[in-house]
């Protein structure tokens, strides 16, 4: 009998293997792009409108916690989106394996210097809320969605630049979802300083020090999550503990370096 040549039925074997090992990949990715965005599948829900409540507790000193209630409008396109306050473009479809998205947010951190009762926080500047810009890659694996942005303050309240990675696992079944989250943001100083810094001139009129945030960030883990309640009522929820960390937790202004916020809306989907 004709003996196959070594070479040969490695060869042969690594074929069979690069075969099975490629039919397996076409298999999982399709399924695991069904489990993270399904939507891409199906008809989008183009449009929603409706409203939102949302609470997040006092990050400065002596300062109230923050309940406020939203009107909420929704676009959700094959390419551009619109949720509440953030608006983006997907270069790629939605549901791709890999994206790039061009994103804009309202970041709604602000200090009020009057809404406190400590006397040194009431001679501070205010600081004011701006729009954050940024670009994200996005890929979906078998164990969730990866999501890494970078960007900067557009309105230059600032002029700081931040980053940000974060895993996600969206989860969705008939009629409602759930989708965990963490990850970790790092600012730049100067966006840092917006927020938690002491200026020269506020330590000479206050009995605070003066004050100079580095490079730092914080880590975050939370839930979303929605329901219908029909076909065309869907409500809305989600919470998220944020933990500043590093330099920033000295900062003389600051409460907590540890937050918990929530929100929860409903709205008519079209």
């Amino acid at each position: 009998m004709y003996a196959v040549p070594y070479n040969c039925a490695v060869i042969h074997s690594s074929y069979v293997l690069g075969v099975v090992l490629k039919s397996l990949w076409q298999r999982l990715v399709p399924a695991a792009i069904l489990l993270v965005a399904p939507q891409a599948m199906a008809k989008i829900s183009q449009w929603s409108i409706g409203a939102a409540a949302s609470y997040s507790p006092a990050v400065y000193k002596d300062t109230p916690s923050n309940e406020t209630i939203i009107p909420l409008v929704g676009y959700e396109g094959e390419h551009l989106f619109l949720r509440g306050f953030t608006a983006g473009y997907r270069l790629y479809p939605i549901g791709s394996p890999q994206n790039i998205i061009f994103r804009a947010a309202y970041d709604p951190r602000t200090l009020k210097p009057e809404d406190s009762t400590n006397p040194d926080i009431r001679l501070m500047d205010e600081r004011q809320a701006t729009v954050l810009g940024g670009v994200s890659y996005q890929v979906i694996t078998l164990v969730g969605l990866f999501e890494a942005t970078a960007g900067s303050d557009i309105l230059h309240r600032h002029s700081g630049i931040y980053a940000e990675a974060v895993w996600r696992l969206p989860i969705r079944r008939n009629g409602w979802g759930i989708t965990p989250s963490m990850g970790f943001a790092y600012n730049s100083e100067r966006l840092n300083n917006h927020l938690y810094g002491v200026s020269s001139e506020e330590a000479a009129r206050s009995n605070f020090d003066e004050f100079d945030a580095d490079w730092d960030g914080q880590f975050f883990i939370g839930a979303s999550g929605y329901m219908h309640v029909t076909a065309k009522i869907r409500v809305t929820g989600g919470v998220r503990y944020t933990n500043i960390e590093g330099g920033i937790e000295s900062s003389p202004l600051i409460e907590s370096g540890v937050t918990t916020s929530a929100n929860l809306g409903v709205a008519y989907v079209f």
